[in-house]
């Protein structure tokens, strides 16, 4: 068996936590994923984001966030090698009980369409698809 831990993301794990989003199939990043941004974020956001270490090795990470009425999850990801083993859910439950502790009654997330992986996690730890909403964006800069 091997130990883990969870730790609060901080600007310091951005290089690592990037390094495993880019290596994982189903995360889009973009511009707003800048180290910068990423540190902005976190700092809107204290308390919310978390990443796993086994040893000193990054093997998982997540972005929480909040507008004040919802919570959002974005780029959850673990190492493939160390799937399967609760740590996305472990993630995950941290940053409800943020969240919670917020007064944050609903989280949403977002799964790029063909994703079924993604999904499946998803829906197996509890969360269901919306059929009622569609998602527009616009760029503004």
């Amino acid at each position: 068996m091997f130990a883990y831990s969870i730790h609060s993301f901080t600007p310091q794990d951005t290089d690592d936590a990037m390094t495993l989003w880019r290596a994982t199939p189903g995360i889009g990043l973009s511009d707003a994923d800048a180290p910068d941004k990423i540190a902005a974020y976190l700092e809107r956001n204290p308390e919310l984001s978390f990443v796993a270490r086994s040893e000193e090795r990054l093997i998982g990470a997540v972005l929480c966030g909040s507008d004040g009425r919802r919570g959002y999850l974005q780029h959850l990801a673990v190492a493939p090698d160390f799937r399967h083993l609760g740590i996305g859910t472990a993630l995950t439950e941290h940053c409800l009980a943020g969240l919670h502790a917020l007064g944050i009654t609903r989280c949403h997330l977002f799964v790029i369409s063909g994703n079924a992986g993604g999904q499946a996690f998803w829906e197996q730890i509890g969360w269901r698809p919306r059929t009622d909403l569609m998602i527009l964006s616009k760029d503004i800069g």
